[in-house]
């Protein structure tokens, strides 16, 4: 899988199982490109640090556009009970490592192939 931003192209891990996107990040100590969440529908997502190794910046994407940007995530403390929480309206997310998304903004548009741009998601 592939995602272009700003005429960038990320590879793309994918992940839409519910087991999957609850897992995320958690105790990986590197990320090659970027990964993204299939939400499976428009809504309100919730996203926190736990267990994660790197900081990572954190695109919520509704209809292909970038609707909230959260930058440098900090991993939570391993014995934190309330770690922060990052939100936005999407019906995708996308993780980079931090300091990919320093060039993006709130509505330019995100291309995601499943393979080959001739295969968009949609």
């Amino acid at each position: 899988m592939s995602v272009i931003i700003n005429n960038k192209q990320f590879s793309a891990e994918y992940l839409s199982k519910p087991e999957e996107i609850q897992k995320g990040m958690m105790g990986r100590d590197s990320l090659n490109g970027c990964m993204v969440f299939n939400m499976g529908k428009i809504g309100h997502h919730s996203f926190w640090m736990k267990n994660c190794l790197i900081p990572l910046d954190i695109v919520f994407v509704l209809k292909n556009r970038i609707s909230r940007i959260h930058r440098n995530c900090e991993p939570a403390g391993q014995n934190e009970l309330n770690p922060q929480r990052y939100t936005g309206i999407g019906d995708h997310v996308i993780e980079f490592p931090s300091g990919m998304a320093d060039d993006f903004k709130e509505g330019d548009k995100v291309n995601m192939y499943l393979g080959t741009p001739l295969n968009p998601i949609r």
